[in-house]
């Protein structure tokens, strides 16, 4: 009754909010794969990008890029959460989820991996190739970095290039990320083994699962995040990508009882206005806010914007190439300005993500298992 269109066409503007106008639960908009989840992604990997721009450039104490990086990560694994256990759902079948896993992480890595360590041993002058490429710490580094199973991620290689940068010798630092987004779906893949093996396959049984794991895992990460002297490592980053993960996850299993709409948008805006005299109480809503309002983007704006679908999805092609390139930049230019490398690293780092999804990733993920059109049936909610 209110969507916006041009005087006397049939076309939307760029972006349509028809979909605001009343309020409908999640589950009306899933049914559709037309959403801006690609879109949500690229500017995620956008905001990585940005902040590793100034903290790269020599401002690593820039608490402002640090949020906006940990924020922008943060949303990517919410978005993985909502959508991964919402393949799994719709496959219903453990090989074949663990095969579009498989195939949608490592043939883009592996090629990014080898090209990242051919041309920093070809690019670096004062380096011996042979013993380069036959050094265990080149071999290591491409078998960490391109398996994410063997270890922790390396993040350096035996050349002295990157040597004088701020952030000195590392090579491609967030790959590390990748291996707990492995983890998360290693933990979704052994619950489905453990619901199947008890025959507990059921939406209702989910709920509580997802949501048990959901409820806890939030809980540590927002009381490791509120404390002044935080964990750090290994058992922090595991609250807080487990507690963004399966709160994308659990938004996916309630998606009959989560309403989307222009009013609860304002009211969450709003509540985070009046919880930003507390930084424990802002803390607390913030990330909750996030998930929420990242579904509202995914599925609320309509008309135009949603023409980006039909360009390829270069968001993950843009996380694994850009630190390196980023880094080379600082090491050929030492005194480049933040704006300059961040457009610059854009520039160069596009073109690579267009080839990784056009004759990597796309093709790899054209072979993997298709979706179970009987998945609403074979995991059935029980009333």
């Amino acid at each position: 009754m209110y969507t916006l269109y041009l005087i006397e066409t049939d076309s939307y503007y760029f972006v349509s909010y028809s979909a605001l106008n009343k309020t409908q639960t999640l589950i009306h908009f899933t049914d559709s794969e037309d959403n801006n989840f690609k879109l949500l992604r690229l500017v995620a990997a956008t905001g990585v990008i940005l902040s590793h721009s100034i903290l790269l450039s020599g401002s690593l104490s820039n608490s402002s890029a640090w949020a906006l990086g940990y924020i922008s990560v943060n949303s990517f694994f919410f978005i993985s959460g909502f959508l991964v256990f919402a393949s799994l759902i719709h496959r219903n079948n453990l090989k074949h989820y663990v095969q579009a896993r498989a195939l949608r992480i490592f043939p883009g890595l592996i090629a990014c991996v080898t090209l990242c360590t051919l041309m920093i041993g070809l690019g670096s002058p004062e380096v011996d190739l042979t013993e380069y490429f036959s050094s265990s710490q080149t071999f290591g580094f491409w078998l960490k970095n391109s398996l994410l199973i063997v270890g922790e991620v390396q993040t350096t290689l035996p050349t002295t290039v990157f040597q004088n940068n701020p952030l000195p010798d590392e090579v491609n630092t967030p790959l590390w990320t990748l291996q707990y987004e492995l983890l998360m779906y290693a933990i979704l893949a052994f619950l489905f083994f453990i619901v199947t093996r008890l025959h507990k396959n059921t939406e209702t049984h989910w709920r509580y699962l997802i949501g048990c794991l959901t409820i806890v895992s939030m809980i540590l990460f927002l009381v490791n995040v509120i404390m002044y002297q935080p964990l750090s490592g290994f058992t922090a980053n595991l609250m807080r990508f487990s507690a963004m993960f399966f709160f994308g996850a659990s938004c996916y299993l309630f998606r009959r009882k989560i309403p989307l709409g222009l009013p609860i948008v304002c009211a969450v805006f709003l509540l985070l206005v009046l919880s930003f005299t507390s930084r424990v109480l802002f803390t607390s809503v913030f990330y909750l806010a996030l998930g929420y309002l990242l579904l509202c983007a995914a599925y609320l704006p309509t008309g135009r914007i949603r023409k980006f679908n039909r360009c390829g999805d270069y968001s993950y092609g843009l996380y694994i190439y850009a630190f390196p390139i980023q880094q080379y930049y600082i090491y050929l230019y030492p005194s480049i300005e933040p704006i300059i490398l961040f457009f610059a690293s854009m520039l160069t780092t596009l073109p690579l993500a267009a080839l990784s999804w056009h004759f990597i990733e796309r093709p790899a993920l054209s072979i993997k298992p298709p979706k179970n059109p009987m998945a609403e049936t074979t995991i059935p909610e029980q009333q």
